[in-house]
């Protein structure tokens, strides 16, 4: 029987198509280093609709909020190369997959490029966080699921309801500070961190909604509420519809006009954008859509 082999052109074909059909889903770990600092990153990719790639970049270094993640806009698997890119902040990131699959050498740029060696992470080696809360994920809308935090403590239960672009895990050190009195919980809400991004859902009442189905999943009762900036809207929404569900609510930094919005009264600004959407969604092509402040 006689040998086949293969030329050149052809193995590397084959070796690429492989590397191809690699997993790289799962969290991957690495360290920037500009000038004298040392940022983690850490990098979650997993398959989205339609086998696409889609991850998300947290930098647990360089804000107090843990939780927070930056989408990437694009991430492509090509052979061993691979390309990430994150408008929002100007950022992107090309690398090279290992043979193994478990590691990529590269470059960030964000201005000038970094090196930066990502690791896939291991149960033994994968970043904790060291707040001492437990998390889970609560069912508030088919499809849709919110992360709850529980930094445990005695007494009246408190939720604690971040401002926009914000998460729970804000509340890390805050939220210590209260459990010598309160059982503290945090809420994050749709849309942000580990939570879910559903296309709609965002008006107040139904951010509401979300609150009060993780109080009825979780068997929390007449707790008090405390929400900074944008999570006035969910407490106001909450206070005016069910006040028995709540024994009190704390507003931080959260007196704005769409908190206190009286829809048979009105407010300009408000009810202007609001206008402006629904004549948007008038045009070929649109959708329904919530009402946001």
């Amino acid at each position: 029987m006689r040998n086949r082999v293969l030329p050149v052109g052809a193995f590397f074909a084959m070796f690429g198509s492989v590397l191809c059909a690699q997993d790289i889903s799962g969290d991957w770990q690495g360290t920037l280093k500009p000038g004298t600092l040392q940022l983690r990153a850490i990098v979650h990719i997993e398959k989205g609709e339609g086998g696409a790639w889609k991850a998300t970049l947290a930098s647990i270094d360089q804000s107090p909020d843990r939780g927070a993640t930056i989408p990437f806009d694009s991430v492509t698997l090509q052979g061993p190369d691979v390309k990430m890119a994150a408008a929002a902040i100007r950022g992107s990131y090309e690398g090279k997959l290992s043979a193994d699959g478990n590691s990529m050498s590269g470059n960030w740029t964000q201005g000038a490029p970094l090196p930066l060696e990502l690791e896939r992470a291991t149960p033994e080696t994968a970043w904790a966080d060291p707040s001492p809360h437990s998390a889970r994920f609560v069912n508030v809308e088919k499809d849709v699921k919110l992360e709850v935090l529980d930094w445990g403590g005695t007494g009246r239960p408190i939720v604690l309801v971040p401002g926009l672009g914000n998460t729970a895990h804000i509340f890390d050190q805050f939220a210590l500070k209260l459990t010598p009195q309160y059982h503290v919980y945090g809420i994050t809400r749709r849309g942000f961190g580990a939570s879910s991004t559903p296309a709609t859902g965002y008006a107040a009442d139904r951010l509401g909604d979300d609150l009060l189905a993780v109080l009825d999943a979780l068997k929390i009762d007449k707790p008090v509420l405390a929400g900074h900036s944008l999570g006035g809207e969910e407490l106001s929404s909450v206070g005016s519809r069910h006040p028995e569900r709540v024994a009190g609510l704390i507003y931080l930094d959260a007196g704005y006009a769409y908190v206190f919005y009286d829809q048979s009264r009105g407010d300009m600004p408000i009810d202007l954008a609001d206008l402006e959407k629904k004549l948007a969604q008038l045009h070929p092509g649109k959708g329904p859509a919530d009402p946001r402040p």
